[in-house]
């Protein structure tokens, strides 16, 4: 498995909540420090937009356990 250093953006929606991400394919494994910026953001705006994601069932369920065990 390869993964390659990843810059992302995450813009406010200007809403009460949520934030877009941008630079990001989320079909493909993530860094653990592009992770640790994603988890931050989901604190601190609650809701993450990722736009344009075309994704499988198995490459949504690898990106959701970046979050955590989705099966507990």
């Amino acid at each position: 498995m390869t993964v390659t250093a990843t810059r992302i953006a995450i813009t406010p929606t200007g809403g009460a909540l949520g934030a877009i991400v941008t630079g990001l394919d989320t079909s493909r494994p993530v860094a653990p420090e592009v992770i640790l910026q994603l988890k931050q953001a989901w604190r601190d705006y609650h809701l993450l937009i990722f736009k344009d994601q075309i994704l499988n069932e198995e490459q949504l369920l690898a990106f959701a356990n970046y979050f955590g065990d989705i099966f507990q």
